[in-house]
Order: C-alpha cells, then structure tokens, then sequence
C-alpha cells in the first residue's frame, strides 16, 4: 500500500493570508518607562504614550489592550516596577496578544530578567516588539542578540550607578549632607541644604531626652508618646520602641553629621545596608545647630550602652531589669540564695493574694521552711524604709550632691568609642604587617618583635575595653538611683520604681525579718549574689520595725551598705 502523507497548514489565529480577513483582532499594549524625573524625560515618556495609544488605534487589525508605564523608577529591578507586573499579569491572563516597547533598555537592563520574561510570555504565545532594535521575541536568533544588548544596557547601569557613586562620596567628603528632612522630626533644610532647627519638632525631641534621661525606658517612653497623642517625623501619633531608640542615638541632634551610614552594595537590587565596613564614612561634628547639648547626649548614649550590655547577657541583673513588679528578681533567700518568684495564692477568687515565694520552697515546700510573704505588703514597707533614709532634707542633699557630682566626673561614652577605634586599627595594623611582610626589609626576629608588640596592645586595648564596659554599667546603676530618687521625693515618697535604683539586693532572714542591701559600688545583682553570706554579716547601719495598716502585720527591717572589698 503506498503511503500518503497530508499537509495540514498551521490554522491562521489573527488573519487569513489567502483571503486578507480578519479572524480576530489581535490585543495590543505598550509599555513605556523612564528612570528619572528629569523634565526632558518626562516629555519623552509623554511622547511614547501618545504614539503607541494612536498608533494601536489606528490599525484595524489590532485592539487596544492598554498602555503600562512606569515613571522615575530604575529598570534594573523588574520587582519595583508596578506597571510592568502588572501587564505581565494581564498578558499571563490572556488580554494580551503583543507588547510594543521603545527599546530593550526601556524594558528592562537586568539580562536574567529580560531572558526570563521574554521566556514566560513565548510560552504562553504573547510577544514582545522592540522598535529601536526591529527585534520580535519570536526571532528564534532573539536569546543571543538579546543577551548581547541587554548586557549592554546593563553594563551601562553599573557605569551610571558607579558614577552617581562617585558624586555622592565627592559630596560626602566636602561634607554636604544628601538627606530628606520630610520625613526627619526637629529639623528642616535651607535652599544650601544645611540643617535648621524647626523649633515645633524640637520641643518633642527635647522632650524625649528629658523623659529617658530621668529614668524612663525606651519602651515605657515610646507608650507614653502614643498615649499623649504626640505626633512624630511623620505628623503621626503612633511611636515604637525603635523609633525611639534612633532618635535618642541620632547624632544629628547634638549637631554632628555621620555621613555614608548605609551603601548599596549592589546595583542591580539597589538594596542598601548598613555601612559596616563596606565604604569610608565621614564624621563631621558641629556641622548644624544642635538641639540637643553634647553633654547630654553623650550621658543618653552611655545610659542606651549600658542597658543593651546589661540585657544582652542571660542574668540576674537582666532579669531584674525587665521584670515590671517592683520587687521581682530583686529578693532572694538567705538560705539557699535561690530567688524569690511571684505567685498568685487563692487565684480565680476574691481572696486571691500576689505573694513571694522562695524558689526552692516551691519545689520542695517539706525540706524547706523559709517563709513566703505578701508580695504588696513588702512593697509598702520598702517604701517605709527608703522613706526614713531620706526623710530629712540634708540627707537628701547629701546623697543627691554626691551622685550628681560624681556622674558629672564620670562620662565613659566617648572613652568608649575611642578605644573600640583603637581595637579596629590595631587589628589593621596586624593585618597589614601578615600582608606586607614578603614585600618588606624586615629579618624575621624583628617581624617576630613587631608583631608581639601589636598583639599585646590589641589584648590591653581589649582588656580596657571590658573595664570601661563594667565601668559604663556602673554608671548607668548610679545614674538610674540618682533620677529615681529624684522623682521619689517629687512624688511625696510614693514612686515604686525607686525600689530596684535604690537597693541593689533584698534578702529574706526569716519570717517577715528583711534585709535591704545599698550598693555602693553599683555592681550588678550577678556580683551581690556571689557575696551573700558576706553581705549577711555586714553591720547594719538602721533597724527599725514596719508595721502595715492595712494587714496589720509587722516587719522587722534593717539596711545594710556593702562597700565592696
């Protein structure tokens, strides 16, 4: 049998060649995008708009299926462009037949990205035309021809980011600022650019420094600016703890530049991060009128330090910090040194009573008998006893005077940062001498020499660095006692924050018998656990007893002062 074979022609979609009919219209977009917001491109980009829409409604075999543009936005990242997601979006949902565009720059410099494109939309039979290049997407040579100009357009906008680069670090070394104050609380910008103080927003800066500076936490601070319906950089009422944070360390508020903080490490994601070694920063202090005295800001960021060392580190002290009761993570036994926790007794009635109770009593309450106590009747009766340390104006003079006095000797903010610098160059030293050592003079015994010498400063430096740490906590306990106290005595003896600034441990001796502990070397609560037994027999410098009128219970108290060794 012989075989036959039949030609079966490809069923025309869009138009019979034969006859010249119309089958179906085919659906038409363009697309349309320029990169800045420059006047001479912004008419261009209202040009192309108007020729593709008259043009596609010109033609009779074509039906307008809309025009996507995106203005001033980059052509490396196809993610930030909404227009172009979105006619990807409609071509995937079938109201698209072909896209016209100006170019292959106009469309996209990322060479993945076009590639990928162009892929998608042939698999789903939707091409691309680029005019400037007379190139159809369904040009089997297209990949090449393509990979080849879009490198191109995409070595052009590594040039152009590297140059922007360039001007930019130029003006960073000149020290001018590039920097949007719209958005910036306490300062606006003059036609030079330079800072000025917009005296409404600075008001509330102020203001937060004040708060945190007299005992207030970044948290605390951030609820209360909310609940004062205080409105931020944005002209909004709602603060977050971050937001907080960031102003109390901008050193723009003190008047200083840092210039270069963040850098985009790539230009095709133009993603910034955070200048941690990337790029040279500038430091240019008194570059504009602070609103904030360097004295003061200083103090903040000594204060912001110490409190992040103190919580960064799983302890005593960072668990006594955070705890919101007044007296929690503050008492501990005698007996076994374990802490006393909080519990609720009776919970779900209307006998129900917070009480403190002895860690191991809790978990062996047969082999234990250290009492527990009521957790409000020890919070009135430690009230009681700061009370009568404080009660007569001279006392209060006196202690207030000396803390005062010796925080305004005592700044560890900037001796700080200039060790940490210190560290950093010393390691480069090191670094440079490993590096350079084939291509120097020196014999072995004096690279051998050199190299011991700058690794004993790196261990000194370091060593420094930690002392001025501990120190920089200290600081920060006297300086949390110091506006404590301050606001207790305003507050006619009743603030309850003063407990944990004021006594730096509280023991249990026994049935309503405490022991408060003043901490005059202001060392964590870590460092007085270790020396309870000590701290034990240390002579009490006033005993007295409490009597509560509300539970008719008595306390028997006395205060001791560990003066280290």
């Amino acid at each position: 049998m012989r075989q036959i074979v039949e030609i079966i022609e490809p069923k025309p979609k869009f138009k019979d060649f034969i006859t010249n009919q119309v089958i179906r219209k085919k659906k038409v977009a363009a697309y349309a995008r320029v990169s800045t917001d420059e006047t001479d491109q912004l008419h261009s980009y209202q040009a192309q708009i108007e020729e593709f829409t008259q043009r596609i409604n010109k033609n009779d075999e074509w039906e307008f299926a809309g025009m996507y543009c995106d203005e001033g936005i980059t052509g490396t990242m196809m993610s930030k462009r909404p227009g172009f997601l979105s006619m990807i979006q409609a071509a995937e949902d079938g109201h698209i037949d072909l896209i016209l565009t100006k170019s292959i720059s106009r469309f996209s410099r990322n060479t993945i990205d076009i590639l990928t494109v162009i892929q998608t939309l042939r698999n789903i039979n939707v091409e691309i035309f680029f005019e400037k290049e007379n190139l159809s997407s369904l040009d089997p040579k297209i990949d090449f021809i393509l990979t080849v100009m879009s490198s191109m357009a995409q070595e052009e906008s590594r040039s152009i980011s590297e140059n922007t680069k360039w001007g930019i670090q130029k003006r960073f070394e000149q020290g001018k600022l590039i920097m949007n104050t719209n958005r910036f609380l306490g300062y606006d910008k003059d036609r030079e650019g330079t800072l000025i103080i917009n005296e409404e927003q600075a008001k509330t800066v102020k203001y937060i420094f004040h708060k945190y500076l007299n005992g207030m936490s970044i948290t605390s601070l951030a609820r209360h600016l909310t609940d004062e319906k205080i409105k931020n950089g944005l002209g909004r009422v709602n603060w977050y703890s971050d937001t907080v944070k960031e102003i109390l360390m901008n050193e723009k508020y003190a008047g200083d530049l840092m210039l270069q903080k963040t850098v985009t490490i790539d230009y095709l994601t133009h993603q910034a991060v955070i200048n941690d070694g990337h790029a040279t920063k500038y430091y240019i202090k008194n570059a504009h009128e602070p609103i904030i005295d360097r004295e003061t800001f200083d103090i903040v960021q000594t204060m912001i330090h110490a409190r992040d060392v103190i919580l960064s580190e799983d302890s005593k002290e960072r668990f006594k910090h955070l705890a919101h009761k007044p007296m929690k993570g503050l008492v501990y036994c005698s007996r076994c040194h374990r802490i006393y926790n909080s519990k609720m007794h009776n919970s779900g009635t209307t006998f129900k009573k917070s009480m403190l109770k002895c860690h191991t009593s809790r978990n062996n309450p047969h082999n234990f008998d250290n009492p527990s106590i009521h957790e409000p009747l020890i919070e009135r009766a430690t009230l009681h006893v700061i009370e009568r340390l404080t009660q007569t104006k001279d006392m209060q003079k006196s202690i207030m005077d000396y803390m005062k006095e010796t925080l305004e000797q005592t700044n560890s903010h900037e001796p700080l940062k200039a060790l940490k610098h210190e560290y950093v160059e010393i390691g480069n030293q090191i670094k440079a001498l490993s590096k350079n050592q084939l291509h120097s003079n020196m014999t072995d015994l004096e690279y051998k020499k050199e190299f011991k010498r700058l690794e004993q400063n790196l261990k000194d430096t370091e060593l420094n660095i930690e002392n001025l740490t501990n120190q920089i906590k200290k600081e920060h306990l006297m300086r949390r006692r110091y506006y404590a106290l301050e606001s207790f005595i305003q507050t006619n003896f009743q603030d309850l924050s003063i407990i944990k600034s004021f006594f730096g441990l509280v023991l249990m001796m026994g049935k309503h018998h405490v022991r408060y502990v003043i901490d005059d070397t202001f060392s964590t609560i870590d460092d007085l656990h270790l020396q309870i037994d000590t701290i034990k027999k240390t002579p009490s410098v006033l005993e007295g007893t409490y009597f509560d009128y509300i539970t008719k219970e008595n306390i028997y108290y006395e205060v001791t002062i560990h003066e280290g060794n």
